[in-house]
């Protein structure tokens, strides 16, 4: 079962640390645009990242109505 998970990237801002956080629906799409090398880390020229996995899955395998 795969879960939301969120990335973390970490910036300077006219000397300011600051942070950004974008949801994805699985957390190899979360590593997948972190170690992207023209990704949302370089263009934003952050100095870490990371990915966090949540509790909440984002693909629930639904039951089927039938027809008894």
């Amino acid at each position: 079962m795969e879960h939301f998970t969120l990335a973390i990237f970490l910036y300077y801002m006219n000397g300011n640390p600051q942070e950004a956080k974008v949801w994805f629906a699985s957390e190899n799409d979360c590593w997948s645009v972190i170690m992207d090398n023209k990704s949302f880390y370089e263009k934003i020229n952050a100095h870490g990242a990371w990915c966090e996995v949540s509790d909440i899955p984002s693909k629930v395998v639904k039951p089927k109505i039938r027809p008894w």
